[in-house]
């Protein structure tokens, strides 16, 4: 089977026909499942690359319905899975897509074989090389996904593009080599054409023409390429360019030195609006004007970069630049300045410089001589400014960086070039002077409180006097990002580089931390042991040494937490208090180095997280503690998680455990093992069965080696875990943990491993020898009485459930024991009757029945029959129940008992069911008056009449004669009634009767009409939005979403009314419950009516149509 998700998305079965899907939004959906079908897709993802420019309003129930789609597709074109499933299937709040071992996907072929190209272009197979580039090629050169955008899409989309320059770049080298000129020629032609900044496809373009005797079209290819960088990004070829062209001019240079030399300068990238608002600035300049042009943001962020471009730009437009960087502590009076007049006079010739009185030009040279010049302090500042301004006669742009470290008299020189002509002062100096300047987005934390002020000081000034243009400085975004990573990474290592949003979550766009990532992700690790960039921990320490020692220890504390965490619990970890936490809190998020995360909840308590603000940064200073104090953190912040969160240790328990992990000792504990199994029992519940897994694993790894029944316990939740999440191994795990367990006397640890065993080899046959002995031995073990105390008692519900292993296994004969076991598994059975132990007592129930069938207890089968019936229509499991019912006809044909009316009442809510109303009534009056067949018949008038009957119907239930009431016009009384019920001042029935009455009350609402009592009814509702009413398969009263569906309709809820009644179809024509459904359309109708967006007034006629035609079949005239 072959999945092309490039050009046209189509699956090839094994028939060799492709089957497309001619949705677009279907297309991406199914790419991006398939793509990470190994984890699955969360299903807000999913919805995002779906809908990329917002989601509709509408987007869950649109996203099901996509979802549907998909899966009907894959249905027609893979089928089940080897066990039986679906291949698309609902994790949790993820998606899961099964394909077959057999698949293959086309974008994972060519990554394969561009890989193997690369290697073997390598290792000098060219002609392998050739063939593997040419079959990615045959996958690649179509567009991925052509009628859809989103950030998802152009991820995936740029890393085809990089692959399939890759691939034309390996097959253009390798066919060159084979001396197959025209060919290398055309590869090398299109990978330049795709990608026209590419120096690879131009260098390979160089070689294809160099190799076939075309020096002169090679030489040309190179001055293109020179000629497109220097337009495009104003930059020269690499190195390594520039070597190439050197050997086509005929002078060979050392490759080795080539290599090793420094590489480009990091290419710009972005920042469009800034240049433009600095080229303004100039333009300023040019037209006579004096003024400051602050570029300001975080460190790394890349204000030097910006000013020495825009610098640049003005130098190649003819206009004069002098550079000077602030030094801190610099003992140079006037050092920028001084270094940037230095510097331009030792690169001017004499003649060249401007004439000077010889009082300045003494001073200049006096300063020249002693850098600690500053007795005639005032001749200095005039000198300094007078040649600055006989410089800028001609426009000039003294670049200053980080002029926020400048000294006092830099501000004097600076204020009497750029500000004294504004402000009128007599000490003005003529000419036009861009000073561009660089400064921290903050002064806070600055260890010189002078230096401080007297910069804010000059730049209030500047502003004032409409001399200051600011030019705050953001990260990159997601597009600079990207475009930067492709100058900077070679095709080739590309493959490695994450997607550029990926990038920005770890250095909100920081540009030093960008470049640092994607030049580490290219070379590799330069530093074993160390898993992130030496510039990165630069930058980290850095950040540390700035702080003073409280933000320091609370940094370092909040690293441990991972990406986000709580102020208290960070407080509790770093040893303060909360007044301590607060200030240190103000310092770092002031600083930028902490970001307040937008308030998310648990349930309905709002929760304020931080977090580092470049993620990549928390790694780095986690990576610097020392192994003793990360664990140390990790412990305490596991002690506050369970001194601070004792209402809320199941949301935290993941937390938890990996900070008791983080911190255990090697040699074992407990207490990870507890916290471990703590949260893969919340991870199991929350439909991650994997994650559980890994947890379980995690509290295995963490047993004290002489605690043995401690391991065996883990060693069983591990395999049945395993079991949950489908894994092969389960069985082993199983049987390792039973020995174990019954080795060391823990009867009901070997219990649960020989259930899960016994489970797993129904599909895994390989032990199924050994679980049905491991299974007797217990059995025969519990009936002895062997074992001491400690190791538990095994319940007579356990040995029930496993005797009906056994059964599965070998065979059971009666006994005693087993009559027991029956007896306990039947009562159990009758007390979880009612929607909240459904599967529970599914399970049960069907286990129940195969012991009863075993022996022949005929009262036995007769209850465990009923109750998988019950369950199993409760579930809407339409299958499952026709096969109890039969094995429930057939134990009461075998009993002495009189079973009889659980059929027939079975036969009568079938019947109301389908409208077959006549048959109903028939077998309702063989029965005895007030069961369940008589008020099943209220139901049936109900259905039938709406509000027009006339006589009294006696029934027992509160909401049952409210309905009665309703029917016959009384109004009033019946509405104290359902009120009642629907908030709790009444008490409504517990067991399977709920289900039946929750049914009933729900009819009386909608028949009421009022929302208040709608909406109580619907919380009530809300929990089971899958259950069927009625009493087990006895009654019927409509299904969950049938009801939810009208409520939301009375309450004005027209989506949740459609998203639910759309539910209540396809339940409902499971059952054929055709007078049900009309009432369903009717009420969609409505809503769709309501609603009036665009096709809904035609999609409700069509209903009301289809549902009067049902009714009129019927005879139903419910609407007439």
């Amino acid at each position: 089977m072959l999945i092309r998700l490039i050009g046209l998305v189509s699956v090839t079965g094994d028939d060799g026909q492709p089957r497309h899907m001619s949705s677009a939004q279907a297309q991406v959906a199914f790419a991006r499942l398939i793509m990470e079908r190994a984890g699955g897709t969360e299903r807000d993802q999913l919805a995002d690359t779906v809908w990329p420019e917002g989601l509709p309003d509408t987007w869950a129930s649109a996203l099901r319905s996509l979802m549907s789609r998909v899966r009907a597709f894959m249905a027609g074109t893979v089928g089940p899975t080897e066990t039986g499933e679906p291949p698309l299937v609902a994790q949790g709040r993820r998606y899961v897509l099964k394909l077959p071992d057999t698949a293959e996907v086309d974008v994972e072929l060519a990554e394969r074989a561009v890989g193997e190209a690369v290697r073997a272009l390598g290792d000098g197979a060219h002609t392998e090389a050739r063939r593997l580039a040419q079959s990615a090629l045959e996958h690649l050169r179509e567009p991925f996904l052509p009628h859809h955008e989103g950030e998802w899409v152009q991820g995936v989309r740029d890393h085809v593009d990089g692959l399939l320059q890759t691939a034309l770049q390996a097959a253009s080298t390798a066919a060159a080599a084979e001396r197959d000129d025209r060919e290398a020629v055309r590869l090398a032609e299109e990978a330049v054409r795709r990608s026209p900044l590419s120096e690879g496809a131009h260098r390979c373009l160089m070689t294809a023409h160099s190799t076939g005797g075309d020096r002169a079209e090679a030489l040309r290819a190179y001055q293109r390429l020179r000629q497109v960088l220097a337009d495009e990004l104003g930059i020269d070829p690499s190195p390594e360019t520039q070597s190439a062209y050197v050997e086509l001019l005929g002078v060979r240079v050392g490759r080795d030195r080539a290599r090793s030399a420094p590489g480009a300068a990091v290419p710009f990238s972005g920042r469009r609006g800034e240049l433009a608002a600095l080229a303004e600035s100039w333009s300023r300049a040019e037209d006579g004007d004096c003024h400051l042009a602050l570029v300001t943001g975080e460190p790394g962020v890349g204000k030097t970069r910006l000013a020495t471009e825009a610098a640049g730009r003005i130098g190649r437009d003819g206009g004069l630049v002098v550079y000077g960087r602030c030094q801190p502590g610099a003992a140079t009076a006037f050092q920028p300045i001084t270094q940037a007049l230095a510097e331009y006079v030792a690169a001017t010739p004499p003649d060249s410089l401007p004439v000077l009185p010889p009082g300045p030009r003494e001073t200049l040279a006096a300063l020249a001589a002693d850098p600690g010049f500053g007795a005639r302090r005032g001749e200095a500042v005039t000198a300094l400014a007078d040649l600055l301004g006989a410089l800028g006669q001609e426009s000039l742009c003294l670049v200053v960086d980080d002029l926020d470290l400048a000294d006092e008299g830099t501000f004097a020189v600076l204020r009497r070039v750029a500000l004294n002509r504004a402000a009128g002062a007599a000490e003005a100096t003529n000419g036009s002077v861009l000073l561009l300047a660089t400064a921290g987005s903050r002064a806070a934390g600055r260890a010189d409180a002078r230096v401080g002020a007297a910069f804010a000081e000059f730049v209030q000034e500047a502003d004032r006097y409409g001399k200051l243009r600011r030019v705050p400085l953001a990260g990159l975004d997601e597009s600079d990002v990207r475009a930067l990573s492709r100058k900077l990474v070679p095709t080739a290592a590309g493959a490695d580089v994450p997607p550029p949003y990926r990038l920005i979550a770890d250095t909100a766009g920081n540009a030093y931390l960008t470049v640092e990532l994607l030049r580490w992700y290219q070379e590799g690790p330069a530093e074993p042991g160390r898993r992130l960039p030496s510039g990165v921990h630069d930058y980290a320490e850095a950040c540390l040494a700035a702080l003073e020692p409280g933000p320091r220890r609370f940094l370092r504390a909040a690293a441990v937490a991972g990406f986000a965490f709580e102020l208290d619990l960070a407080a509790d970890a770093a040893g303060h208090d909360q007044d301590e936490a607060m200030d240190a809190l103000d310092v770092l998020v002031e600083l930028g180095l902490v970001a307040e995360v937008i308030a998310t909840g648990y349930g309905s308590r709002p929760v304020t997280k931080y977090r580092y603000k470049h993620d990549v940064v928390r790694r780095a200073v986690y990576e610097q503690l020392s192994e003793t104090r990360r664990r140390w953190l990790h412990a305490r912040f596991a002690d506050a998680i369970e001194r601070r969160r004792t209402g809320d240790l199941g949301l935290q328990s993941r937390a938890l455990a990996h900070h008791r992990a983080a911190s255990a000792e090697a040699d074992g504990d407990t207490r990870t093992v507890q916290a471990s199994w703590h949260a893969a029992a919340w991870a199991g519940r929350q439909g991650s069965p994997n994650e559980a897994v890994r947890l379980f694993e995690q509290a295995l790894a963490h047993v004290p080696a002489a605690d043995n029944e401690l391991h065996a316990d883990a060693l069983t939740r591990l395999g049945l875990a395993q079991l949950a999440a489908g894994h092969r191994d389960c069985d082993q795990t199983l049987l390792d943990g039973f020995i174990q367990a019954l080795h060391w006397h823990r009867l009901t640890i070997a219990a649960q491993a020989a259930l899960g065993l016994a489970d797993a080899v129904r599909t895994r046959p390989r032990l199924r020898p050994e679980a049905a002995a491991l299974i007797d031995l217990l059995l025969r073990t519990l009936s002895r009485g062997e074992g001491p105390s400690v190791g538990g008692t095994v319940d007579d519900v356990t040995v029930g459930r496993l005797l009906a292993r056994q059964c599965d296994l070998t065979r059971v004969t009666a006994d005693p024991s087993v009559t027991r076991a029956l007896h306990a598994m039947t009562g159990e059975l009758r007390l979880l009757e009612g929607p909240d132990h459904l599967t529970w007592r599914a399970t049960l129930a069907a286990e129940a029945l195969t012991v009863a069938e075993a022996v022949g207890d005929t009262g036995a089968r007769v209850v465990a029959a009923h109750h998988r019936a019950a369950t199993a229509d409760l579930t809407g499991d339409l299958t499952g129940r026709d096969t109890a019912l039969a094995a429930l006809a057939a134990a009461i044909a075998d009993s002495d008992d009189d079973g009889e009316d659980l059929l027939a009442e079975h036969a009568v809510a079938l019947a109301v069911t389908q409208g077959r109303l006549t048959d109903a009534a028939a077998t309702a009056r063989q029965l005895a008056p007030g069961g369940l067949a008589q008020r099943q018949m209220l139901i049936a008038r109900w259905l039938v009449n709406g509000g027009r009957v006339d006589e009294a119907t006696t029934t027992p239930g509160s909401a049952e004669r409210a309905l009665a009431a309703i029917l016959r016009g009384d109004r009033g009384a019946a509405h104290l009634t359902v009120r009642a019920l629907a908030i709790g001042a009444e008490a409504l029935p517990t067991g399977d009767e709920w289900p039946h009455m929750v049914g009933v009350l729900a009819l009386c609402a909608v028949e009421l009409g009022d929302p208040n009592t709608a909406e109580a009814v619907r919380a009530l509702l809300t929990p089971h939005t899958d259950l069927t009413c009625g009493v087990g398969y006895r009654s019927f009263v409509g299904t969950s979403s049938f009801h939810l569906g009208r409520l939301a309709v009375v309450i004005g809820e027209w989506d949740e009314a459609e998203r639910h009644l759309s539910s209540a179809l396809s339940q409902l024509s499971a059952r054929r419950a055709r007078p049900w459904m009309a009432v369903a359309q009717h009420a969609l109708a409505q809503a769709l009516e309501n609603r009036n967006q665009i096709g809904d007034r035609r999609c409700a006629e069509a209903l009301r149509t289809e549902a009067s035609w049902t009714l009129a079949s019927l005879g139903v005239r419910r609407y007439a």
